[in-house]
């Protein structure tokens, strides 16, 4: 009797949520004023000091621009997911590849049904947004807008200018492959026998396998340079074992630290002269000597490699229960991120003059006031590539039209996934891969820091996924993705 009883509270408790998020998504608007205001949930895992300011600031622009206000509120990750578990009312809502899963949303029916109004309300937006859009479709429909950014993954290596090029006449080119760093860290060890050039920690090399396009985890993958999209094991990836290696190889000459598989980021030493990094071309973030002791020049070895789990780094949906006229009031102020760059920068650096100020080559630096009190990551706000790019010193400027630049190298060397926005159904064998990713996450580590020797530790890793299932799981997915290419 309790347990039904238990069963008809949470059945009702339910049905008030949704009663609550359809009736709050209608919401009170300042009529008389004309205005409408928004409820925006946006990612973060700190609020900065002086946000209602930077708020205020933004809705003055926004309600002489296009009468729409927000409420912002910077959640974490688990406040977000709660939010859309528990039906809590919003208008826009940050949701993306990783956190708040769109395609998971999108597919229960959460988000608005923007198809048709974004072209007939915004039609700047939806130019502006373009190709981009296939990501944000789901049958055809569209049920978010992707944030334009980084939409490729790049990797690359740091390095010290000030020794391998100052010291040792080196040349550090803007492009380079994953092995091709051998002969700087051997001529860093050749002069600093007792230290590890090559930075690497138990949290693993940023981007190591990002030249897999993942079905799941790095068990089950497609090379992304491969002829055909076919699903295969790790050890079949002979690119993967070539790194894995090279990396042992490193190991056991003394460049990477001995204890690489325990040790935290804060134990690599603040001179260690080879980093590696994930961004995109021109980016500036590494560069600044004042958070180094010297000069950093990248080299990329891998990318852009883009698949829809990229170009879902980051977007905005819209309450599915919202009324129209909110749905509307989303997109237009969406549209404003995408188009006014004054509008933008105030979310992404704060106020003009306290926060920041513009350079004379058009780029931003952020004053004193703005490091210690205004800091967020710009993609969360959306439209990366309309606010103002960041320099570091006045001394190291960025350059101002770093994103065109990055977006022509995706249309001139980008490497493109060949799943055409395949997802695959997961549920039909989660046994299976929660066994299977546990089995790889047992290895990962030592592989990834060059600890253990592949050729000895993967055919042991083999063995347990095959009796696993491995095998099931990826004839499962090769099944599965066939059958959605001969649609596409």
């Amino acid at each position: 009797m309790l347990g039904r009883l238990k069963k008809f509270i949470s059945c009702f408790i339910s049905v008030i949520l949704i009663i609550s998020l359809l009736s709050s998504c209608s919401g009170t608007d300042d009529e008389s004023a004309g205005i409408t205001r928004l409820r925006w949930v946006v990612y973060g895992t700190s609020v900065p000091d002086d946000i209602d300011e930077i708020i205020e600031a933004a809705n003055n622009y926004s309600k002489e621009k296009i009468g729409v206000v927000v409420d912002l509120e910077i959640q974490p990750s688990e406040m977000i997911n709660l939010i859309m578990a528990s039906g809590e009312y919003y208008d826009m809502i940050y949701t993306c590849e990783w956190l708040n899963s769109y395609d998971t949303a999108a597919s229960k029916g959460l988000f608005y049904d923007i198809t048709d109004l974004v072209q007939t309300e915004t039609p700047e937006l939806y130019s502006i947004i373009g190709d981009y859009w296939d990501a944000a479709k789901l049958g055809g429909r569209i049920y978010g807008v992707p944030t334009l950014k980084d939409m490729g993954s790049e990797m690359m290596y740091r390095l010290n200018a000030d020794y391998f090029e100052g010291q040792k006449g080196m040349t550090i080119p803007e492009f380079m492959n994953f092995e091709d760093i051998e002969p700087y860290l051997e001529a860093y060890k050749k002069d600093y026998p007792h230290k590890y050039p090559l930075a690497v920690t138990k949290g693993g090399i940023p981007g190591f396998v990002n030249f897999l396009d993942r079905i799941v985890g790095t068990v089950a993958s497609i090379p992304y340079k491969s002829d055909t999209p076919k699903v295969i094991p790790i050890w079949e990836c002979e690119e993967l074992m070539e790194r894995f290696r090279l990396l042992h190889k490193w190991y056991t000459l003394g460049y990477i630290h001995p204890d690489a598989s325990a040790l935290e980021s804060s134990g690599v030493d603040q001179d260690t002269p080879v980093r590696f990094g994930v961004a995109w071309r021109g980016y500036s973030g590494y560069s600044n000597p004042a958070d180094w002791g010297f000069r950093v020049k990248t080299s990329i070895y891998d990318g852009p490699y883009i698949s829809r789990a990229t170009e879902q780094g980051a977007m905005i949906g819209i309450c599915a229960g919202c009324n129209e006229k909110k749905a509307k009031a989303s997109l237009k102020y969406i549209e404003l991120l995408n188009t006014d760059r004054k509008f933008r920068d105030i979310f992404a650096y704060g106020i003009e003059g306290k926060h920041f100020n513009y350079l004379e080559n058009g780029t931003v630096l952020r004053t004193q006031e703005g490091v210690d009190r205004y800091q967020v990551a710009l993609y969360p706000f959306g439209s990366v590539v309309n606010a103002s790019v960041e320099s570091v010193s006045r001394e190291f400027m960025s350059d101002p039209d770093q994103w065109s630049k990055v977006y022509e190298g995706y249309k001139e060397y980008g490497i493109w996934s060949k799943t055409k926005g395949f997802v695959y159904d997961k549920t039909r064998k989660e046994d299976i891969i929660a066994t299977v990713n546990a089995i790889y996450s047992n290895y990962s580590t030592d592989l990834m820091t060059g600890t253990s020797d592949p050729d000895v530790v993967i055919p042991k890793m083999r063995k347990e996924l095959e009796e696993a299932g491995i095998y099931e799981l990826i004839n499962d997915i090769q099944s599965q993705l066939d059958e959605y290419l001969s649609k596409a």
